[in-house]
């Protein structure tokens, strides 16, 4: 019985193979680092739904603050989708910069049990 494929070819169909797989496995994980990026205009329409969660923004730096002697600041990220505020125990991040920020969402003051604005605790700036 003849054989159909030479040892070479094996060989580089398993490699073409590997290749293929490896780049299927590239493509995979890079769609997957823009899905966890959450819109801020999301955030903000469904505060609610996003309390006390840990979410990944990305946006453009607008006002900052930075209280030196607290070793506490804030700034101000937006997307397009909307704006929201960042609190962070790093200074802010220069005006007008594109960042990316994971941190905890919360409520930024409650009075009588009613929650006022939305805010972002920074645990990671990327």
């Amino acid at each position: 019985m003849k054989t159909l494929f030479t040892a070479a070819d094996k060989i580089g169909m398993l490699f073409r193979l590997v290749l293929l797989a490896a780049l299927a496995l590239i493509l995979l994980t890079a769609a997957g680092c823009n899905s966890s990026i959450t819109k801020i205009g999301d955030v903000q329409a469904n505060s609610d739904n996003y309390d006390g969660k840990t979410i990944t923004v990305k946006g453009t730096v607008g006002d900052t603050v930075w209280l030196a002697t607290l070793e506490k600041g804030t700034y101000q990220i937006g997307d397009g989708s909307g704006t929201i505020w960042v609190f962070s125990n790093e200074p802010p991040p220069q005006k007008g910069l594109n960042v990316t920020t994971e941190g905890t969402v919360k409520a930024a003051f409650s009075l009588a049990n009613h929650a006022y604005g939305t805010i972002i605790n920074e645990t990671k700036r990327k």
